[in-house]
């Protein structure tokens, strides 16, 4: 593994073209302020239907494909059919080959061309966000749909290609304690129920679905089996004893519930079968039992906790999905404090929710944030 080290991992820049609903002509957001510096949280708006889902996914796809070796296939139908393009360009500090270099990478998918980009970076474009190079990485497709590496030369791109790549599966240090400065993307969709875990007999200590290191973690719908259970993450927790399953629990019960509160995640797992233990007014409940709105926080603070590294991007499909207003903006404050106080999270959420939104006024500073804000077709009403 090379000596590399990333200090800092934020988008700048998305193009789109040919994508979902991104069809006429190429299609930009921009994730930074007015003063172009990077969003460390930012509300993505629109109705239904109008690409919020589909921003999302393709964030996710180009950081998976940048820890894939040689991946086979996009993973989006526009892209794979050989009619899309996206390119996101990031804003990375990293220290390599003896120094630091502050970097504008573009991560692209699709219909590219060999120098034909959706956006060319020039030394006054890089000045503008205090970078002093520009490197590409993706991939394009060639005949009969096979896929191959952009600017596959190129010695910066593939030492951090390998160094992320030879990171894969690596375990984390312990909940919510992740000293590791690789970048990743938690990709959450918005359905965040927590079903009960569909296996009945032996539930063994095992490692779960999404352990260890990725540049990508794309969490499903439904975690029914128990291997992508959260009951399966915690018993994996306890059984580390380091400390992860009690920062798991504190987290949960300083978010969810609050304190103090006569409902709390137990300190203790159930032994027979295996699973986490709500206390609430004298009874006790598994996690499924939950309210919808402690179920979708629960997944998600229970997941950042988990899976973050120093160099997060948090993507959450509507935040405000099957919330009463009160958690909608109990879920909104918790994002803006995980941006205040994890340095390196970036959060990007969609919403539709006028509520949240006027909860989320742009224009007021507010102390460790910086805030912004988009609107796909401006006529949300």
């Amino acid at each position: 593994m090379s000596d590399m080290t990333v200090y800092e991992f934020q988008p700048l820049w998305l193009t789109l073209d040919q994508i979902g609903p991104f069809q006429s002509t190429p299609y930009e957001i921009d994730f930074t302020d007015e003063q172009d510096n990077p969003c460390n949280i930012l509300l993505l708006m629109s109705e239904n239907g109008r690409g919020k889902t589909t921003v999302l996914e393709c964030m996710a796809l180009l950081m998976r494909q940048l820890g894939e070796e040689e991946p086979q296939r996009f993973g989006q139908e526009d892209l794979d059919s050989g009619r899309g393009r996206v390119q996101l360009d990031v804003l990375t500090r990293i220290f390599w080959q003896g120094r630091d270099h502050r970097i504008v990478l573009s991560l692209l998918a699709g219909a590219i061309g060999d120098k034909t980009f959706l956006k060319v970076w020039d030394d006054s474009n890089l000045k503008r966000y205090g970078a002093d190079e520009w490197h590409r990485t993706g991939f394009r497709q060639q005949a009969r749909g096979r896929l191959v590496e952009i600017d596959r030369y190129n010695d910066f791109v593939q030492d951090l290609r390998r160094t992320l790549i030879d990171s894969s599966r690596m375990a984390p240090e312990g909940f919510a304690n992740s000293t590791l400065s690789l970048p990743t993307a938690l990709l959450f969709p918005a359905y965040r129920d927590i079903p009960p875990v569909l296996e009945l007999g032996e539930r063994p200590i095992i490692e779960p679905e999404h352990w260890g290191y990725r540049t990508a973690h794309e969490f499903a719908s439904h975690g029914t089996h128990w291997t992508a259970s959260l009951d399966n993450l915690l018993v994996w927790l306890m059984w580390l004893n380091n400390g992860s399953y009690e920062n798991a629990v504190k987290t949960v019960n300083n978010t969810v519930f609050g304190k103090p509160s006569d409902k709390f995640l137990a300190a203790e797992i159930r032994r027979v079968p295996p699973e986490a233990v709500v206390h609430s007014g004298g009874q006790t409940h598994r996690l499924d039992r939950l309210s919808s709105g402690e179920k979708n926080l629960t997944q998600l603070f229970l997941r950042i906790g988990a899976h973050s590294t120093r160099n997060t991007w948090v993507l959450v499909d509507e935040l405000d999905v099957h919330l009463h207003v009160r958690w909608q903006h109990k879920a909104l404050s918790l994002m803006k404090t995980q941006a205040r106080e994890q340095p390196g999270t970036t959060v990007i959420a969609t919403t539709h929710s006028i509520e949240i939104l006027e909860a989320f006024p742009i224009d007021i500073r507010e102390e460790g944030l910086i805030k912004g804000g988009w609107i796909i077709e401006q006529d949300l009403r």
